[in-house]
C-alpha cells in the first residue's frame, strides 16, 4: 500500500465510484489532478487543451471533488492540485511528496500510462506503480459531468480568514476557492487563542502556530503560482483593516456578515471596498447526533472524544496492572464516567474517597492537619470539621498549598497500596480516579490519562445546583483548578459529559476498545 497517491481525474462524478480503489491503494495522502479532457492524450500533450479553460471556471467541479471524497478524508489527506488547472499551458504536475502510485479514472495501456507518468510527473518514487480503471463500468453511477463555464473574475490580491483547525475538506474548499481567483498574493488570517473560546470543544483546537503551518504547507503544495501570506489574527478584521492592496475577500455563507463589516471598516479608513465571494457550506452526509450538518472542525473535535490523542505513557513501566488515571475539573462528570468504566470490567480506586478517609482520627493525615491548622478546625466530636477547613483553604491559596503538600503524598501512597491489592486479586485494568491528578503530578503513575471536561459555564451551573453555592463561590472553586486546556494537554483520552448519558457511554466504549485492542497486541 502506498503512502502517497495521485488520481488523474477527467470526470469529477467518478470519484465516488473510485473510492474503494483509492482505499485499497493509498494510505496517507491523495493528490488529485483534475484534467477536464475525456482523453488526456487526445492532443498529444495534456497541457495544450483545445479550449482556453482557466481555474475559476472549474471551481464548482473542485468543490464537488472535495465533497465526494469527504468520506475518506478522515483517513486520507486529499489535495486537489490547482496550478495546472489555472494555467493549462503548464504540463508538469508538481507535488511536494513523491507519488508512489498513480490511479487513472479511465483505461489506458501500460505504455500510455508509463509515458504520461514519465513525461508529466515531476516527483515520483523510484518504484512507482499505477492503476487504470475501466471507464465503462458503473457508468450509471458516474455520468459525465458537463463542464461548467462561469464568468469568473480574478484578482491580484485575495484575503480570507478562519480557525482552520485540523484542516479538513471544508477548509480546503474555502482555500481553493480563494487560490483559484488569486493571481499574485493570497493572505490568510488564522484566529489566535482569544478568538476561539466560544467554539465547541475549543480546548481541543490545535495551537495557532500549528494551524498556520498546515495552511501554508497545503497552499504551497496545491498552488505554486501564488505567494501565500498566512498570519495570526486577534480580531475578525486581521490584515483587511490596514492593507490597501487587497481586492477581494472570500467568506462562507456563515461569515458573509463579517465580510460586510470588513468593508464598513475599510470605507471608514478610506480603503477600497473589497469584492466578496461567498462559498456555499459543504454538507456532511454522515453527520451524527450533536454534530453539524456541514463539514466542520466542530464535528471533527466531537469525533475525537473517546479516541486516543496520544500514545500510552509506558516509559518502561510494567504493563500489569494497566492503570487509567481518570481526572477532570469539579462537576465534570468523573464519578459517572468511573462508574461506566467499572461496568465495562475495570476496577476502581477512588482517590477522593481515600483522601476523605485520611481526615479520620485514626488515619495518618489527621495529626499532620491538626499540627498545621490547629485544633480550631475540630468539631465537638473530635473530628475535623471539613467545612471549617474548606473556608480556610478555599480563601487562602497559600493555606491550600500547605494542605495539599501534607495530604497528596499520603493519598498516592494509599492509592498504590489499593492498586497492588486489587492486582493481587486478579484485576489487571484499574482506574485511579483523582480530581487532583494533574496538580499533584501523578501522571507517571498511570499508563493513560482520561480527562473529563465540560464548558466553564456548565461547570458553574452544576456546582451551584449540586453544592448550593453562589455563582461567585462556584467560580472561585473552579478557578483554583487547572483549566480545561491544562487538563487536555496531559490527556491521552478526552471525555465530554455535556451531552446525553448515551453519548458519554459511546465515548467511553470507544476508549475502552482502544485498551482492549492494545492488550491483545501485547499478548500476541
Amino acid at each position: 500500500m502506498a503512502n502517497t497517491g495521485l488520481l488523474i481525474l477527467t470526470n469529477p462524478a467518478s470519484v465516488k465510484v473510485l473510492l474503494p480503489v483509492i482505499k485499497k491503494h493509498v494510505l496517507k495522502t491523495l493528490y488529485i489532478q483534475y484534467l477536464p479532457e475525456k482523453n488526456i492524450f487526445a492532443s498529444g500533450k495534456y497541457g495544450n487543451p483545445t479550449s482556453q479553460r482557466r481555474g475559476p471556471q472549474c471551481s464548482q467541479n473542485i468543490v464537488d471533488i472535495y465533497v465526494n471524497t469527504s468520506t475518506i478524508a478522515s483517513r486520507l489527506d486529499v489535495r486537489v492540485l490547482l496550478t495546472n488547472i489555472k494555467y493549462p499551458d503548464k504540463s508538469v504536475i508538481n507535488t511536494k511528496k513523491p507519488v508512489e502510485i498513480v490511479i487513472f479514472d479511465r483505461t489506458y495501456s501500460k505504455k500510455e500510462a508509463d509515458t504520461f507518468i514519465q513525461d508529466y510527473l515531476a516527483n515520483t518514487s523510484m518504484d512507482y506503480s499505477f492503476v487504470t480503471c475501466n471507464d465503462d463500468q458503473d457508468q450509471n453511477d458516474h455520468k459525465e459531468v458537463e463542464y461548467r463555464v462561469q464568468n469568473v473574475k480574478t484578482y491580484r490580491n485575495v484575503v480570507l480568514g478562519g480557525t482552520f483547525d485540523r484542516l479538513h475538506n471544508g477548509h480546503k474548499i474555502l482555500l481553493s476557492e480563494a487560490a483559484l481567483r488569486c493571481t499574485e498574493k493570497l493572505t490568510v488570517g488564522v484566529t489566535n487563542t482569544n478568538m476561539i473560546s466560544s467554539k465547541i470543544l475549543w480546548e481541543l483546537i490545535e495551537p495557532c502556530t500549528k494551524r498556520i503551518k498546515k495552511v501554508k504547507e497545503f497552499l504551497e503544495d496545491v498552488d505554486s503560482s501564488i505567494t501565500c501570506n498566512v498570519v495570526p489574527i486577534d480580531d475578525m478584521y486581521g490584515p483587511t483593516k490596514e492593507d490597501p492592496t487587497l481586492e477581494m475577500i472570500v467568506v462562507s455563507q456563515e461569515t458573509k456578515r463579517g465580510g460586510d463589516k470588513v468593508n464598513e471598516l475599510r470605507l471608514q479608513r478610506n480603503l477600497s471596498k473589497l469584492d466578496i465571494h461567498v462559498v456555499d457550506l459543504a454538507i456532511d452526509e454522515h453527520y451524527n447526533e450533536h454534530e453539524e450538518a456541514k463539514i466542520s472542525s466542530s464535528n471533527h473535535r466531537i469525533r475525537l472524544l473517546g479516541t486516543r490523542l496520544r500514545p500510552p505513557r509506558l516509559n518502561n513501566k510494567p504493563l500489569k496492572p494497566y492503570i487509567i488515571g481518570l481526572t477532570g475539573g469539579i462537576a465534570s462528570g468523573k464519578s459517572s464516567v468511573a462508574g461506566k468504566i467499572e461496568k465495562l470490567g475495570a476496577s476502581l480506586v477512588n482517590c477522593d474517597k481515600l483522601a476523605h478517609d485520611l481526615y479520620l482520627p485514626e488515619k495518618a493525615g489527621f495529626p499532620k492537619i491538626i499540627e498545621h491548622f490547629g485544633p480550631s478546625i475540630l468539631n465537638s466530636d473530635g473530628f475535623i470539621d471539613r467545612k471549617a477547613l474548606g473556608n480556610i483553604v478555599f480563601n487562602d491559596k497559600e493555606q491550600l498549598e500547605e494542605l495539599n503538600k501534607l495530604i497528596w503524598p499520603l493519598i498516592l501512597h494509599e492509592a498504590k497500596n489499593k492498586i497492588a491489592d486489587l492486582y493481587s486479586e486478579g484485576h489487571d485494568i484499574i482506574v485511579m480516579e483523582a480530581a487532583v491528578l494533574i496538580q499533584a503530578k501523578w501522571q507517571n503513575t498511570c499508563h493513560e490519562i482520561w480527562t473529563c471536561i465540560i464548558p466553564q459555564n456548565e461547570a458553574i451551573k452544576r456546582v451551584m445546583d449540586r453544592n448550593g453555592l453562589s455563582e461567585e463561590a462556584a467560580k472561585s472553586r473552579i478557578q483554583i483548578q487547572p483549566s480545561n486546556t491544562e487538563q487536555v494537554n496531559e490527556a491521552n483520552v478526552v471525555i465530554c459529559t455535556s451531552w446525553s448519558h448515551d453519548f458519554t457511554q459511546k465515548q467511553i466504549e470507544r476508549a475502552w476498545k482502544e485498551i482492549t485492542l492494545f492488550k491483545e497486541q501485547l499478548n500476541e
